[in-house]
């Protein structure tokens, strides 16, 4: 089958390997998106007009090209500066504005998939009513569901041979992209899952640690977002990988079934349902998509759920391990503060296990034989009643053997982290499915923004907005290198481009390495009080490092630069103040410390920062009102924990307060400066009040006001305890420990020994892996 895509296409793809050629100034080699580029794709493509692909390629001069290019993919037109700034290293753009258009691209096709499978549960007739729930929320929880496990099949399924290189033939199914898309977005334990074990879905992962998002949006319409018709090849290499159909089917009936194994008796029943009638009933259900799944075994007569399956799996990796096959288990591998890879580590916390259950079980003079791996495994499981919390005893005497657990005891981070990753079946050590559901709230974010639209960046303003945030992006880097023992809250362009970045797994490891120290994780589930305190801890470093707001979006103001949210240590505050200016002139960004609103832009020589005029003097931020909800605070990642029958947090009502506390306070200042310009009065707290509110203060403040419509930032419950909360429980728990490598007080299972939760005492937990 030969794949018709047409001139555009043709020329696209063309013109992206001439730029390989002409050697582009931002690090496309080293990031290897144009690599990506497939010849198998360009060998196939059938350029409308003509039989020869060669003769046409060659009748088209550059310029033809890059003009014929839709604004859309054009990347040569860009002004990104040749370098910026992060910490003391000036380095190449991380992340280009064809990595991040495509990225958009792809979150588009996404929210069309969504759209479909609702539309196709919204107009059902009375004979499929009896057949298919019309619930489309429930509908789209389903589906997911079963991606999850299509990923699952495809990862670790029978390859004639290893991984291809990346052409058409190798993209999997849209639903499938969606799933690796949100693993990805999970980098340490995307990494951890591909090197802790050899099995074949480990071998996969690591092969496909870098999407290959110009490749991928390549293959949508940009105007329809219909996907490519695959070709003969594409389909059948999925489906012989994975043994399912190619197409994905949008509705799921109460007859749709699926195979899976008994942890009692390891024997495949073949007829678990997927829904079932009592699903019909909100927070019910147990089919295997649905929240309380439980299912009889076929042969055994055994009933098993979710939780069995995932103990069942921790036992089968520790008779491997028996078995002397390379196992670490879950969430061991990885040092928790840097996010490396630490065998000794990792080697000792597994002995540390092994032995201990090696005593529990009396297995110290048995050896384990590669076909007994199995049994061995449920009989495991079956000493354990196939209990997580049995589970979560037997780890923590491993791991802590001096330590008397008991039932009322608040559970040790790490041991929570390791009894979660074997909670649930699959090969993946995250509740995939929840993921991909929180991840929907950010998808939301990019349409009510107008960024999944094709047109939106076809304008030059488009395409600055983008630049700006991938300037952003940079800065807020920096700021991560200045602050490294603090929680750093994004804004909503600096969490596009992250996301896009973290795409590129491999790169994202050895770029943060090189620049942090450390490889940031990415938490999608963090609770309102430290969002909120971190968030202001983030605006007020931002401010003071590069002399510009953070935010001008409507929500609350900044504090003053007094303020208690952005108290240093003595030891810091020396190298801070000529740092500040320092590193903000070095990028280009402002003219001095004490820029305002509409400063112009100076060029840095050497750095390839663009002319005032074409950016209007923005760079970090823009005044522009039109351009205000992209600097929002990223708070698709909140989660909300509500108990039965209650409906109002109190944090969030107290964040709306403070909002308001702010505003008053930034008028009152305003009038106190006016009085004493004209009157020379006021006390020395009055005139040191009207001196903190400078001018970015006075323009937060204003839209706060004005901009009635918005919602001020974790104040809302969307995206966590929302649409999905009865069907799935997302949310329901958010991650133990560490956030963005650092461990909190405020988080579930933080230190009890202070660990700053905003920055103020920038201290870092001294418990080795932070158990």
């Amino acid at each position: 089958m030969v794949l018709d895509i047409g001139p555009i296409m043709l020329r696209r793809q063309y013109a992206l390997m001439l730029s390989r050629k002409r050697g582009s100034a931002s690090s496309f080699h080293r990031t290897g998106r144009y690599e990506l580029i497939p010849r198998l794709l360009i060998r196939n493509l059938a350029y409308k007009g003509s039989n020869n692909v060669n003769s046409s390629l060659h009748t088209m001069s550059s310029q033809q090209i890059d003009a014929d290019l839709p604004p859309h993919y054009n990347d040569f037109e860009t002004e990104l500066p040749l370098k910026f700034r992060v910490g003391n290293e000036d380095v190449s753009p991380l992340v280009t504005i064809t990595a991040a258009q495509a990225h958009l691209h792809l979150l588009a096709a996404f929210d069309k998939l969504k759209k479909d499978v609702y539309s196709a549960h919204s107009s059902l007739s009375d004979e499929e009513t009896s057949e298919i729930p019309s619930d489309p929320h429930r509908a789209w929880v389903v589906f997911v569901n079963r991606a999850v496990h299509r990923f699952d099949q495809f990862m670790s399924g029978k390859w004639t041979s290893d991984f291809p290189n990346w052409s058409e033939a190798a993209i999997p199914p849209l639903d499938v992209i969606m799933v690796w898309h949100t693993y990805l977005l999970n980098p340490r334990t995307y990494h951890e899952d591909s090197i802790r074990r050899t099995t074949p879905f480990a071998r996969r992962l690591a092969a496909m640690e870098s999407m290959p998002l110009t490749l991928i949006a390549s293959l949508v319409d940009p105007t329809t977002l219909e996907v490519a018709l695959p070709s003969a090849h594409r389909e059948a290499f999925f489906e012989s990988a994975s043994g399912l159909p190619f197409m994905y089917s949008l509705k799921t009936t109460y007859s749709d079934v699926v195979s899976l194994q008994c942890p009692c008796c390891n024997t495949i029943n073949p007829t678990v349902r997927w829904i079932t009638h009592e699903g019909d009933e909100e927070g019910k259900g147990t089919g295997f998509a649905e929240p309380d799944f439980v299912h009889q075994c076929d042969w055994c007569s055994h009933k098993f759920n979710r939780s069995m399956m995932g103990v069942k799996k921790f036992c089968e990796e520790l008779t491997r391990r028996r078995a002397r096959r390379k196992v670490f288990f879950a969430e061991t591998l990885l040092d928790p503060m840097t996010g490396k890879a630490d065998e000794m580590l990792a080697e000792m916390l597994t002995l540390r296990l092994v032995r201990r259950i090696n005593a529990v079980f009396k297995l110290e003079k048995k050896s384990c034989g590669q076909d007994e791996i199995i049994q061995e495994a449920i009989n495991l499981a079956k000493g354990l009643d196939w209990s997580s919390q049995e589970l979560y005893v037997l780890i923590h005497q491993g791991l802590r053997p001096r330590e008397k657990h008991h039932v009322y005891d608040e559970q040790l981070p790490r041991v929570k982290r390791i009894v979660a990753a074997y909670s649930l079946p699959g090969y993946a050590s995250i509740d995939l499915v929840a993921a991909i559901l929180r991840q929907g709230s950010f998808i939301e974010k990019m349409k009510e923004l107008g960024w999944l639209e094709s047109y939106c960046f076809q304008s030059s303003t488009g395409q600055a907005t983008l630049l700006r945030a991938i300037a952003r992006y940079h800065a807020f880097l920096d700021l991560m290198s200045a602050k490294p023992g603090s929680f750093l809250v994004p804004t909503i362009d600096i969490d596009l481009i992250w996301h896009t970045h973290q795409l590129s797994s491999a790169a994202y490891r050895v770029d943060t390495v090189r620049l942090l120290g450390r490889t940031p994780n990415h938490d999608d589930a963090v609770q309102p009080v430290t969002l909120q305190s971190a968030y202001d801890n983030t605006a007020a470093a931002w401010k003071a490092r590069f002399g510009v707001a953070y935010s001008v979006c409507g929500c609350m103001p900044d504090s003053g630069p007094k303020s208690k949210l952005f108290e240093l240590p003595k030891k810091d505050v020396t190298p801070v103040k000529p740092k500040i200016a320092e590193s903000g002139r070095r990028f280009g960004f402002f003219k001095s410390k004490k820029s305002k609103p509409g400063d112009g832009q100076t060029r840095v020589d050497g750095l390839g920062i663009v002319e005032p005029s074409k950016w209007n003097g923005q760079y970090l931020v823009s005044k522009e009102l039109d351009q205000a909800d992209c600097s929002h605070p990223s708070d698709h990642n909140i989660h909300v924990p509500l108990s039965k029958g209650e409906t109002i947090q109190p944090d969030l009502i107290s964040r709306e307060l403070a909002s308001k506390e702010r505003v008053v306070a930034v008028k009152k200042g305003l009038e106190q400066a006016d009085s004493n310009r004209t009157e020379g009065s006021g006390t020395n707290d009055e005139k040191e009040e009207a001196a903190q509110v400078d001018e970015w203060r006075k323009l937060q403040a204003e839209r706060k006001e004005n901009r009635i419509e918005h919602k001020e930032a974790f104040t809302t419950r969307e995206g966590a305890n929302g649409l999905y909360y009865s069907y799935w429980g997302v949310s329901i728990e958010p991650s133990p420990g560490f956030f963005g490598a650092v461990k909190y007080k405020d988080a579930v299972g933080g230190c009890a020994g202070g660990c700053a939760s905003c920055g103020d005492t920038p201290g870092m937990c001294a418990a080795v892996g932070g158990a």
